[in-house]
């Protein structure tokens, strides 16, 4: 197999043809994160988006998005705001990570491939899941399992929820899919305001961010793009979440509520009314994302699991790698101040998620 590294918007028409036909053939690939509109978003917001190309007779038979890094780390293209990534290729293809890799960057950093991946899955690294929300049977299967199962915690939340609202005298309007600028706005100042509360950089407050929201198609008909979901109390705005929509699946990504209305948990109350509203939509799937949340947690009623890892690349830049890896990793064993590499690198990492060349 012949590997090539290309910018993405090089990407041929026939590229573009065999990326959607490994997707649609591969149901680990299900999540809007492997949409090639994603990809189109991404390269819009910013100028770095490359793309590993691997052939076969001059056929393409897999696909890696990256963003290069100065530091030599390759990351997903869109991180940080991907939850899936991996290589997309045709159906059984089993992909040597580090020789792809060999044309590209030193190391690759995933942190959520499906455990599928070809080129990731079997590499060994740490194991988790994606919380989901299957509604291929309707949202009253899932609120009200057969057999006696228990329904999921959010759901009997959500209805105690509602009966506070009702006893307060308080109106609730919700709009499963709103194209209103207004609150959009909103939904975008509240994240920021949640970022910055945690204690964590405000990534919307990123040039290529905002610019990838922008760039962002609005989902018509099932196909690729954003979904914007408002809830209401009393004609205020009170919750909002912005998902990405594939085809039956949508992926619950940037989510907020103001909080003069948490005693009645509004971001929770919007999130079942979209559960309520999907199936109607042609929507089968609510993707939650990785992360061991409680109310995660309390929502789900299936999983989908993942694997994270570094991939280092088969030359002498990944050799490099692997060694000062290795290196930091025992000085780290060592106690606090051997611990000082590491956190440096982690900073600088993070650092440079923030900045982004433009667009050409």
């Amino acid at each position: 197999m012949h590997f090539q590294t290309l910018k993405w918007s090089d990407l041929s028409d026939a590229d573009r043809g065999a990326w959607d036909a490994f997707r649609a053939a591969t149901p680990g690939l299900y999540s809007p994160y492997f949409d090639r509109g994603w990809f189109d978003a991404v390269s819009a917001a910013r100028g770095d988006l490359r793309v590993v190309r691997g052939s076969r007779d001059g056929r393409a038979v897999a696909f890696l998005p990256y963003h290069p890094s100065p530091i030599g780390l390759a990351r997903p293209g869109g991180a940080n705001f991907c939850d899936w990534h991996g290589f997309v290729s045709e159906p059984g293809l089993a992909i040597d990570a580090g020789t792809a890799l060999a044309c590209a960057a030193p190391a690759f950093r995933f942190d959520a491939a499906p455990q599928g991946d070809a080129g990731f899955g079997g590499l060994g690294g740490s194991e988790s899941f994606s919380h989901v929300v299957d509604l291929a049977d309707g949202f009253e299967a899932y609120a009200r399992p057969p057999g006696g199962r228990a329904a999921p915690k959010a759901v009997a939340n959500f209805r105690r929820a509602m009966r506070k609202l009702e006893a307060d005298g308080r109106s609730v309007t919700v709009t499963v899919e709103d194209h209103d600028d207004a609150p959009l706005r909103d939904l975008m100042r509240l994240k920021s305001q949640q970022y910055r509360a945690s204690g964590h950089p405000d990534a919307l407050s990123w040039d290529w961010s905002r610019r990838l929201i922008d760039a962002l198609p609005v989902s018509r008909d099932g196909g690729f793009g954003r979904v914007l979901s408002t809830l209401w109390i009393d004609g205020v705005f009170a919750a909002g979440h912005l998902g990405l929509r594939s085809g039956p699946v949508i992926h619950h990504w940037l989510p907020a509520f103001e909080r003069d209305f948490s005693h009645y948990a509004p971001g929770h109350l919007l999130a079942v009314e979209i559960a309520k509203a999907a199936p109607d939509q042609g929507v089968t799937t609510m993707d939650l994302g990785p992360g061991d949340y409680v109310w995660k947690r309390e929502f789900a009623n299936s999983q989908a699991p993942l694997v994270s890892g570094i991939a280092y690349a088969a030359s002498i830049q990944g050799a490099v790698a692997v060694a000062a890896n290795r290196s930091t990793s025992k000085l780290a064993a060592l106690g606090k101040l051997g611990q000082l590499p590491q956190r440096a690198f982690g900073k600088l990492e993070r650092s440079l998620t923030a900045v982004a060349p433009s667009p050409s």
